[in-house]
């Protein structure tokens, strides 16, 4: 679950035009960096700070380092899902924008921002950011110089959405608002969770709570976010164990406990599955490249 993006010296990770034809249901997950997600076909799901977005032509994702998410596509072969994925990290990236203080400015608030935009609806802009993404492929191809080319193109992506908000001010950011409430049933199942996963959860508690069945709250979960409520109560819970390890001295026991894994035996393994190490392995890791 936590994926971790190797930039192998590069500015920015790139991955330009991937298609996907068969099936795509993703997994949750995260990085240690920054990631947008452009996409150029396909119809699905993303499922991000406990809201359900529409995947389609034209939208741009944005997710935070180390922040949750879950993209689900419906792909067939005649109905492929197509994007674009870059990776950055921000602490070079700010340094990088130096000289560009307003752009850097937002690219901070994208950044570090509690509840800020992350969904985009740029179908409007499709043949400018085609453009953007070809010309910086391009340049890359071509070895020209990468670090300048990488700050030029996020330079024009950060332009973009800032025009875009811009013009349409409040009537665009209610536009994105609906973007997200689509989908509702899975959006107060995902808060029940956020309130409750610390703790043993029963369905059919969950189902009562929010006044549906237990099977049509499994069933509609699983159609609206392409995934089951198991899988995301388990990601939801070691996402929350990553940060503890990271954070604080805790025993690995009381960790478990603390994000609902009583079993001390069962959460090393589920964390050893997630993360391909034990949970002192991977804070001993961490403190030495913290260090580092």
């Amino acid at each position: 679950m936590f994926d971790r993006v190797e930039f192998a010296g590069a500015t920015l990770a790139w991955d330009y035009r991937i298609r996907s034809v068969n099936d795509f249901t993703g997994y949750y997950h995260w990085h240690q960096c920054g990631e947008f997600l452009y996409v150029h076909k396909g119809n699905g799901i993303v499922v991000l700070n406990n809201h359900t977005y529409t995947i389609r032509k034209g939208m741009l994702f944005f997710f935070q380092p180390y922040q949750l998410h879950h993209v689900y596509a419906e792909v067939e072969p005649e109905n492929p899902y197509e994007r674009n994925i870059f990776y950055i990290d921000p602490i070079i990236m700010d340094r990088y924008l130096e000289s560009f203080p307003h752009r850097r400015a937002y690219f901070s608030t994208l950044w570090k921002g509690h509840n800020q935009q992350q969904v985009f609806d740029l179908s409007s802009y499709t043949s400018q950011l085609d453009w953007i993404y070809e010309s910086y492929d391009r340049s890359r191809n071509r070895g020209w110089g990468e670090r300048e080319e990488s700050v030029m193109f996020l330079l024009q992506i950060l332009s973009l959405l800032e025009q875009q908000n811009a013009g349409e001010g409040q009537q665009g950011l209610a536009r994105q608002v609906k973007i997200s409430r689509d989908l509702k049933h899975a959006e107060r199942i995902m808060h029940w969770i956020e309130d409750h996963y610390e703790h043993e959860i029963k369905l059919d508690h969950m189902a009562s709570d929010i006044h549906l069945s237990k099977s049509y709250a499994s069933r509609i979960f699983q159609q609206e976010t392409g995934s089951s409520i198991t899988d995301y109560v388990t990601a939801r819970r070691l996402k929350q164990a990553y940060l503890l390890l990271e954070t604080t001295t805790f025993p690995i026991e009381e960790i478990g406990r603390r994000v609902g894994f009583p079993n001390g035996s069962y959460f090393i393994q589920l964390f050893r599955k997630s993360a391909g190490l034990t949970p002192l392995q991977y804070r001993h890791q961490f403190e030495r490249k913290s260090r580092h």
